[in-house]
């Protein structure tokens, strides 16, 4: 049941939706960040939500700044545990 609510919220998501929830939890990020986490929302999410996806958060530690990567990861391991509950 996730799995489709997952799918069509990204469906519609957009470069502005990603800066706006980035901003609700007070992380900065910039045009770049939010193209690449568009991108990798987009085109990953399965691996996100089902997956190991160990290599694309390498990947994104390499393309997004230091302090951005670690906020967005504390928020990515508390949105899975929540899932896992």
């Amino acid at each position: 049941m996730y799995e489709f609510l997952i799918k069509e919220y990204i469906n519609k998501l957009t470069e502005d939706d990603i800066k706006k929830y980035a901003q609700n939890y007070q992380i900065d990020i910039n045009d770049d960040e939010a193209k690449i986490l568009y991108l990798y929302a987009k085109n990953y999410w399965k691996e996100f939500y089902n997956g190991e996806p160990n290599e694309l958060l390498d990947e994104l530690r390499e393309k997004l700044r230091p302090e951005t990567y670690e906020e967005l990861y504390k928020l990515y391991q508390k949105a899975k545990s929540k899932i896992n509950e």
